[in-house]
């Protein structure tokens, strides 16, 4: 059985990779006043694109084989997942550019201060909780553009661009504090 989760924690990491040109085809797409069906898929594969994110490294560690080379993996995912699709969401107008240069600057450090790091525990990364807060707001503001262009519209236009801005601020004070984080559980 075990085989069985370790399978599906990495196969759910490389769908999440593989998903990204998809998702990113329906936000233009959506933007451009698509049918509804599109809207919807681009909803429906947000969810599933965060699901896979929260489901992968809990399969990982419930197969007993956590590892730091996968943990990686799923880290780069996430960071080209939400660097990417904030990209698009700039190329629209509906954050800063400064938003995913945010992103791929501090997911960049991050993956660069784990790639020669030896872990201190099998699979575990070394992280802090800022900055993986700063990841998860990050990946609610690609799924708050999504909602916002599939339901509702130009209405949450400035929020969603004055929160972009917030996040992007966040993550300065991160990177300029320079602080090393500590070893958290990893994703597969």
């Amino acid at each position: 059985m075990s085989a069985f989760y370790l399978a599906t924690a990495r196969g759910l990491t490389l769908a999440r990779l593989a998903s990204i040109p998809l998702f990113l085809f329906l936000l233009v797409q959506t933007h451009r006043a698509g049918p509804q069906h599109w809207r919807m898929s681009l909803l429906l594969l947000y969810v599933c694109i965060a699901l896979s994110d929260f489901f992968d490294g809990r399969l990982a560690r419930k197969a007993g084989a956590p590892s730091h080379v996968w943990g990686q993996i799923d880290a780069a995912a996430d960071i080209a997942f939400t660097s990417l699709s904030l990209a698009a969401a700039a190329w629209l107008g509906r954050v800063g550019p400064w938003v995913p240069l945010g992103v791929a600057v501090l997911g960049g450090r991050f993956l660069l201060r784990n790639l020669g790091h030896q872990p201190i525990l099998q699979g575990r990364l070394v992280e802090d909780r800022a900055g993986k807060a700063a990841g998860v707001i990050y990946y609610l503001l690609v799924g708050a553009v999504a909602v916002e262009l599939s339901v509702a519209g130009e209405g949450g236009r400035w929020f969603i661009a004055r929160t972009g801005d917030a996040v992007f601020l966040y993550t300065l004070v991160l990177l300029l504090r320079g602080r090393k984080g500590r070893p958290s559980p990893s994703d597969p």
